[in-house]
């Protein structure tokens, strides 16, 4: 078997893994970055209504958010530590939707 012969066999089944390998890989990434953009969406505005409403202030929120991340991971978060969805960053990842559906 000649040297292009084995060329065109490695591409046919690297074409072939790529489709039923990388396809589904990439396909899982973005379904998973859009589940994480669209839960950070609906907490966001969720925690943005109780706030116009007065129900909850910056601190409570904080607070929810904490005991939120606390319940569904195996540690306890400390005091210092920032975490992801707070009352501040529900504020910046709202007023990025609104910048980007304003584009």
């Amino acid at each position: 078997m000649g040297k292009f012969a084995i060329g065109i066999i490695a591409l046919v089944v690297g074409l072939i893994a790529g489709v039923l390998i990388g396809g589904p890989l990439i396909g899982g990434a973005m379904a998973g970055a859009g589940a994480g953009v669209g839960l950070s969406a609906g907490i966001c505005s969720t925690v943005g209504a109780a706030q116009e409403l007065n129900y909850l202030t910056d601190e409570q929120v904080d607070e929810v958010m904490k005991r939120a991340a606390e319940d569904i991971s195996a540690e306890p978060i400390a005091d210092g530590q920032q975490i992801v969805g707070s009352a501040a960053a529900c504020r910046d990842v709202m007023a990025n939707f609104k910048k980007a559906g304003n584009e």
